[in-house]
């Protein structure tokens, strides 16, 4: 068993902490004194109870705000803040670090800003992230966790790849880890590529009239969505063959279920609620960090994904904010140099990379 540091007081967290604790790990819950009311309130309730597709509960040995508390006393950090956070939450634990590995939640490219940031300090940390989050869950004000979907392997890719390896034996004791070739891999394989930002802009009059009560997964598909979902989802598959890259399936079969009301593998992720505004995370996040951030390695890689590129400048005009100028791109990352086969070599390394 390891003593692990949780980084990251909203749903992911809690529930992971739950689960881990659950396991028999010591895990300690933490994030910035801007949290320290929501972290306060958790460690007062003081056990995180699990539904939905897990059950029970668990007690984290320690919930705080002090996040030196949390780091020092731990053998492995993990991440689970939103994208947005990425830099504030790298240099917030980087005095506290010695030699913890650090893996990334959902991490959307993380890596690369982490592993900046931990290179710039001189501190030789071991650092990547897993494919899509743990489990998509829901955290109520009375710390009840509900995860949407049944616990599964999840990928996991280090930054530089070389260390991927390394960061499999690391975290081979909290969950089912598959090693993954590249953290461009890890960061556009899962779901939420596809359907995060699709699912928000077919359904945007629903959300805005919505009263802050849309369910995307209940009231937001359709077969037409799900055409989208597939035409976007071979658009992907061009731009993994360029990297030698398998692709999951098409999500077809996983949205035709969740379209089933009778389809019992998907009632609880069916309760998930939003996107209820426009400022809701896939929307603020997935856009700009994730769908922008695929969107220039396709334009690097030469690959044209014009429904990914029209999605974009529809949602950027619908909410007003340029996503593509201030996401997360190869060009605002100081990469946009890279082309081609540099491309590859930089994200796969070279025992990966083929002529």
């Amino acid at each position: 068993m390891k003593r692990i540091a949780i980084v990251g007081c909203g749903s992911t967290g809690h529930a992971l902490a739950a689960i881990l604790s659950q396991q028999g790990h010591t895990v300690y819950l933490t994030d910035g004194p801007q949290y320290r009311d929501m972290l306060e309130e958790s460690r007062r309730v003081g056990v995180i109870r699990l539904r939905g597709t897990v059950s029970g509960e668990g007690r984290p040995a320690l919930i705080t705000s002090n996040v030196e508390e949390a780091i020092s006393q731990a053998q492995l950090i993990i991440c689970c803040t939103i994208s947005n956070r990425d830099e504030e939450v790298a240099r917030m634990i980087l005095p506290y670090l010695t030699s913890q590995p650090v893996l990334i939640s959902a991490g959307n490219g993380a890596s690369l800003i982490y592993h900046r940031i931990f290179q710039e300090s001189g501190k030789d940390i071991l650092v990547g992230e897993t494919g899509g989050n743990f489990f998509p869950c829901r955290l109520s004000s009375d710390r009840i966790a509900t995860i949407g979907l049944p616990l599964s392997a999840k990928k996991i890719a280090a930054f530089p790849p070389e260390n991927t390896l390394r960061l499999l034996a690391a975290f081979k004791e909290v969950w089912d880890f598959i090693p993954a070739k590249s953290i461009l891999y890890t960061a556009f394989d899962g779901p939420n590529l596809l359907c995060h930002m699709a699912g928000t802009l077919l359904n945007l009059s629903l959300i805005e009239n919505s009263g802050g009560s849309f369910h995307l997964f209940q009231d937001g598909i359709s077969p037409a969505v799900i055409r989208v979902l597939e035409a976007l989802w071979e658009e992907k598959c061009r731009v993994f063959r360029f990297f030698g890259f398998e692709p999951s399936p098409s999500p077809r079969k996983m949205f035709e279920g969740i379209l089933d009301p009778t389809d019992l593998t998907y009632q609880c992720f069916r309760e998930m609620g939003g996107p209820g505004t426009l400022s809701h995370r896939y929307i603020t996040e997935d856009a700009p960090l994730l769908t922008c951030f695929f969107i220039s390695v396709a334009r690097a890689a030469g690959i044209s994904v014009p429904l990914f590129e029209g999605m974009t400048a529809l949602l950027s005009a619908a909410v007003g904010t340029d996503f593509y100028g201030q996401g997360r791109t190869l060009e605002n990352l100081g990469l946009g140099h890279l082309k081609g086969h540099e491309l590859r070599e930089f994200f796969c390394g070279l025992e990966d990379f083929k002529e």
